[in-house]
């Protein structure tokens, strides 16, 4: 049940993202051919990311605790470099425009199934405690609140941006508390008073990594896209 539901989860929000970018593509991109090559570019290197990952989940590699941090350094770190490339670039701010911005509030409602999941691996011993809701994890209300922001934010044909703002900020200080409490619990467990252990971690195997490589950075990445949204004054 667990195994499925990570790996359903990560399917849906794939195919979410390849429908959002195939739609969007239809506007910004007039020419035919250049709109197939951006498609084929975007499930290709989608494609390969989840591979990537979970080729290094099943390999094993990231079971080991201890350092060098195996998660940072070969998951995280390489989603948010793209994110960075993403927005910093440049290239991709006439699809930043043309991306409705009731899409990226109701996506981010997929962090309820999250939470279930991430309980469910902690009654299999799988996450600590405090990384569910039963903790320190606050991450269910951002989810919850992804289906009643944009009644709030979009009303009578104008945007509330310091509420699409609020919202943005309060769901990226919830995703750092819940990287706080993963990262101290592996690798620095006397935060939390406990003894340093040599268990395998967890969610590093397959298909649990796909929560801190991809999940999580989608996550990221969608509150960056909405904040940059917002900054630009893009309020479609």
């Amino acid at each position: 049940m667990l195994v499925a539901g990570f790996i359903i989860l990560t399917l849906v929000i794939a195919a979410l993202l390849i429908a959002g970018a195939f739609s969007v593509s239809m506007v910004v991109i007039a020419e035919p051919s250049k709109r197939n090559a951006f498609r084929l570019r975007f499930v290709l290197i989608l494609a390969c990311w989840l591979v990537y990952v979970g080729a290094l989940s099943s390999s094993g590699i990231l079971l080991v605790p201890g350092f060098p941090p195996r998660f940072p350094l070969l998951l995280v770190m390489p989603a948010f470099m793209f994110i960075s490339f993403f927005f910093v670039s440049g290239k991709f701010k006439h699809i930043i425009a043309a991306t409705p911005a009731k899409w990226l509030v109701y996506i981010q409602s997929f962090r309820i199934f999250v939470e279930l999941l991430l309980f469910k691996a902690f009654l299999e011993n799988l996450v600590p405690r405090e990384a569910t809701f039963e903790g320190y994890n606050f991450d269910i209300i951002i989810g919850i609140s992804a289906l009643i922001v944009p009644s709030l934010a979009f009303r009578n044909g104008k945007t509330n941006m310091p509420v699409l703002r609020f919202y943005n900020l309060a769901g990226f200080t919830t995703l750092a508390i819940v990287i706080f409490v993963f990262v101290t619990q592996y690798y620095f467990p006397a935060v939390w008073h406990k003894q340093p252990s040599n268990a395998p971690i967890g969610v590093g195997g397959f298909p649990f990594a796909f929560l801190p490589g991809f999940l999580m950075p989608v996550a990221v990445f969608i509150h960056v896209f909405s904040l940059v949204k917002i900054k630009s004054g893009s309020n479609n």
